[in-house]
């Protein structure tokens, strides 16, 4: 027999999407949530097996919701090219070979914030029957700096140019964020449907444990997401591009 209902206080899951810069330079850091998730995939599918009939009829339709975050930018003019370098080297880049310094730089922290809200009965065994009841999830660039080299000052040609360019890998991310939010909606409403309630004897690890679930079922189409993302933002970093914008100003 079933006592008491409560509800569970969210548990928040997040990972980093590939940052994104002027040289066009990415690197990943997926792979620690992606081997915790294959354990708690395991465990979810034991947990499952156990569950009685009651347990499983108390299912409902989670809620899904998805908010964009899109942080508005914020400019760093006091940072020499050579010290632009020493920014993206730290952020785990390498300088491009198509030109020979940078002379801005755009830092994007774009990641999914996840948030698993459950609901549980305490059974007289002991464990309680979980089930899923809400998912949010914050979507967006959560920060993104633009660097632009100190030699050119505000309101020259240079400096204007510079900050147009980086303003454009801006309007980019924010654009194939806005075009990807519906697919990650649907996927993301599909995957906390097929998560049916189970037994456990820690409701608060088990909610950890559907967010961390949740965030590597959507790893595919984030990973879609990063790779129209970059694709989208190379084609204005391309020799012909930098050419084109050098040609914009004669007092480089």
């Amino acid at each position: 027999m079933m006592i008491s209902m409560r509800c569970l206080t969210s548990i928040i899951a997040d990972r980093e999407i590939q940052p994104e810069n002027y040289s066009g330079r990415f690197r990943s850091c997926f792979s620690l949530l992606s081997a915790a998730a294959w354990s708690i995939v395991s465990l979810s599918s034991a947990a499952s097996a156990a569950t009685d009939q009651e347990c499983l009829a108390s299912w409902q339709e989670p809620q899904v919701t998805i908010e964009i975050v899109n942080a508005e930018p914020v400019l760093d003019h006091s940072k020499s090219s050579r010290q632009i370098e020493i920014v993206a080297k730290k952020s785990g880049y390498a300088k491009s070979t198509r030109h020979a310094k940078l002379l801005g730089l755009t830092y994007s922290f774009i990641t999914p914030k996840l948030g698993a809200a459950t609901k549980y009965t305490a059974e007289k065994s002991g464990k309680y029957c979980i089930r899923l009841d809400r998912v949010s999830l914050k979507f967006g660039a959560h920060k993104t700096n633009i660097y632009i080299d100190r030699k050119y000052r505000k309101e020259t040609c240079p400096f204007e140019t510079i900050l147009a360019h980086e303003l454009e890998h801006v309007r980019i991310n924010e654009q194939i964020i806005a075009e990807y939010v519906p697919k990650i909606k649907r996927e993301l409403a599909e995957r906390a449907a097929a998560i049916r309630p189970f037994h456990t004897t820690s409701p608060k690890t088990a909610g950890r444990s559907i967010a961390n679930r949740l965030l590597f079922e959507l790893d595919p189409l984030l990973d879609e997401f990063n790779a129209v993302r970059m694709q989208a933002n190379n084609i204005i970093d391309t020799p012909e591009s930098y050419a084109a914008t050098q040609a914009k100003c004669n007092d480089w």
